[in-house]
């Protein structure tokens, strides 16, 4: 049996416009009258219902191959895994976040190649993600790969410095910061971190302090405060912050605990200019009745951090009242999180600074108490912070590394028995975060701390009827911190990358 015939058989141009055909041969009257080349009508199909249907189906006994599949090779994606892991842990909030905003923001990511400052402001987040990533996961072919596109950035950050129209552009002094944080962290040596932070503020003085509270220049220039105020600490000298125009700028305002932080910095600001001063005093050899105008104004500094412990303590129990649930840690030291750990941290960085400017001019047995239940108090947050997850932002990874190396240095490091239970806490805490960065611990980092024990003329002993808010808490949380611990030295190590 033959079935009807298939589709229309009319040539290609009148079935594309939907009109009948007349199917001439070799061309249709209706395309000679348009004029237009014509194919011709096609030829009849006829289709056999009864034929039989070969099967579709390959023979059983067909051997099939099938190729392997591809695997996609992570090599590409590398730089964006390191920066991504770099991100979560370790540039949370401040300046270098909003610098890798900035990067990644897709109408800037177009523009790269033509701006040049953007460009190697990328670059130095890479290099300090990369080199960052390596670190962490003692992969010795990425850190190398890390180090050698950070000596790319300075190479060319020296380029941006001699160009007037980059040099003090918000792009120029992120990669600076972005440079310092990486000899922080993941250090080339013991104070090279000192060479940027003296450059970084040179930029400041050319640019000026900032004049709003918001935006991207405010968040750059609160990040760039506390860079300011723990080099100079780090250097013994006066901060740019202790002068009156810097003193007067506005800074970003973050909340209760925030506005703690930034008081809490222009104490230490203050205390910088104090360790500069007194060294120029102890340097003239004047007599001691000439140290009381100095004596004076540590008083009066301390004076107002003591008011500020208050304040931290008002905030830390109205946190500890809304909080449902309590770390065991958190519940045993009354500290209600990590953000109020980072405050009394700083706050106890601080009365270190202070202990130690006083004992500079009037030497007392009793500051080696002080001295000890404060640094004993940093330790234990850093348990706390740790204990934590360590959620805080970038600041608060900075601010817990000053204090606890300051700390570290005031109790005499592993001379003391103090600094050797904070060396363990310190292996046992960070979590390899600050653990580059506490290897290239020198006698020498932090100038005004440079006495290995700068209470040992006095003995071991101290007056036993001293007992203040300070060493009521070292006695309450002394138990919290092994008495026998492991003794790792953190005095040197080789950071150099390996191949």
């Amino acid at each position: 049996m033959v079935s009807r015939g298939g589709r229309s058989k009319g040539c290609t141009n009148c079935r594309r416009r939907k009109v009948k055909c007349d199917e001439a041969r070799p061309s249709c009257h209706r395309c000679k009258k348009l004029g237009i080349s014509c194919d011709g009508p096609k030829d009849h199909t006829w289709i056999h219902q009864n034929e039989p249907r070969q099967s579709q189906s390959p023979p059983k006994d067909l051997i099939v191959t099938t190729s392997p599949q591809v695997e996609l090779s992570l090599a590409a994606f590398e730089e964006d895994i390191c920066l991504a892991y770099t991100r979560k842990n370790l540039l949370r909030g401040g300046p270098v976040e909003l610098a890798c905003n900035m990067i990644s923001l897709p109408e800037n990511v177009s523009i790269l190649d033509t701006n040049p400052a953007l460009d190697l402001l990328r670059n130095a987040i890479l290099s300090l993600s990369v080199t960052f990533f390596g670190k962490q996961h003692c992969q010795d072919r990425i850190t190398a790969k890390g180090y050698c596109q950070y000596g790319e950035v300075l190479r060319h950050l020296n380029t941006a410095l001699g160009d007037p129209t980059r040099q003090v552009s918000n792009e120029t002094i992120l990669t600076a910061l972005t440079c310092m944080l990486l000899e922080i962290f993941l250090p080339t040596g013991p104070t090279n971190f000192l060479k940027h932070q003296r450059g970084i503020e040179a930029l400041m003085a050319l640019r000026g302090p900032p004049t709003e509270s918001v935006g991207d220049t405010a968040i750059i220039f609160r990040g760039l405060r506390i860079v300011s105020i723990i080099g100079a600490l780090a250097d013994g000298r006066a901060s740019i912050y202790s002068k009156e125009e810097w003193k007067n700028a506005p800074v970003v305002s973050t909340g209760e605990l925030g506005e703690l932080h930034n008081k809490m910095f222009a104490i230490l600001a203050e205390c910088t200019l104090l360790i500069s001063d007194s060294d120029a005093v102890l340097k003239s050899h004047m007599g001691k009745e000439c140290y009381q105008p100095l004596l004076n104004r540590v008083d009066r500094t301390f004076a107002d951090l003591n008011a500020l412990y208050h304040e931290w303590k008002l905030i830390n129990d109205a946190q500890l009242q809304i909080i449902d649930q309590l770390s065991p840690l958190a519940k045993e030291l009354g500290i209600a999180n990590h953000l109020s750990a980072t405050a009394y941290m700083l706050y106890h960085t601080v009365h270190l600074c202070i202990l130690r400017i006083k004992d500079s001019l009037v030497p007392s047995p009793s500051n080696m108490q002080l001295r000890n239940a404060a640094a004993t108090n940093i330790a234990v947050c850093l348990e706390l912070k740790e204990y934590e997850k360590r959620q805080g932002v970038a600041e608060s990874n900075t601010i817990g590394f000053v204090a606890t190396k300051v700390a570290w240095q005031a109790l005499g490091g592993f001379r003391s028995p103090e600094g050797r239970r904070l060396a363990h806490v310190v292996r046992s805490a960070v979590n390899g975060v600050y653990r580059s960065t506490w290897g290239q611990l020198g006698s020498g980092d932090i100038s005004f701390f440079l006495s290995p024990n700068p209470f040992a003329q006095f003995g071991s002993a101290a007056p036993a009827t001293l007992v203040t808010r300070l060493e009521a808490d070292r006695a309450n949380h002394m138990h919290l911190i092994p008495p026998e611990p492991e003794v790792i030295n953190i005095g040197f190590k080789d950071a150099s990358p390996t191949a």
